[in-house]
């Protein structure tokens, strides 16, 4: 279920560009004038000059590299069950959802560019949010809302190298 025309669409606007509030840092911008990080820009490359390998930002680099309302919605459908029968809020699931998908995005840009498996980032997710060892129904909750965002980055991720 790779959306790769709608990612090569996505990545074919950006640019790589350069904050004064972090130097030496490259990220990613869509507008030319804030990061997808929400930095200023003082500099960016053309698009044609911009690639995803450039990026130093692991947020500007999940944003770019992965299809976040892809995840968002994978998150949604776990979330969806436990809205209807009362158990979560509105609200809560929503930010359950945000926090998924907003936290995960920069720590799997990072350890994909580290050359880790997806196997691996999701046992690294699983073991430090105790998703894995505890036997409570928060953290086996908690545990499916971020493989679904994980398995939506796998399924989504930028193929041409970063």
């Amino acid at each position: 279920m790779n959306n790769d025309d709608s990612m090569c669409e996505r990545l074919t606007n950006m640019q790589t560009a350069w904050s004064e509030a972090t130097p030496g840092e490259t990220h990613a911008t869509w507008s030319g004038h804030l990061t997808a990080c929400g930095k200023p820009v003082i500099e960016a490359k053309p698009v044609y000059d911009s690639h995803p390998r450039d990026i130093t930002c692991a947020e500007c680099g999940g944003t770019a590299v992965f299809d976040l309302e892809t995840a968002r919605t994978w998150a949604r459908v776990i979330t969806d069950t436990y809205e209807v029968s009362g158990r979560l809020s509105l609200l809560d699931a929503y930010d359950l959802r945000e926090t998924a998908v907003t936290s995960l995005a920069p720590k799997a840009f990072v350890q994909r560019r580290e050359g880790d498996s997806w196997n691996a980032i999701s046992t690294n997710f699983l073991m430090s949010t105790g998703a894995a060892t505890e036997k409570d129904g928060t953290s086996i909750f908690v545990g499916r809302v971020g493989l679904a965002v994980l398995e939506a980055f796998r399924e989504s991720e930028y193929k041409g190298g970063y």
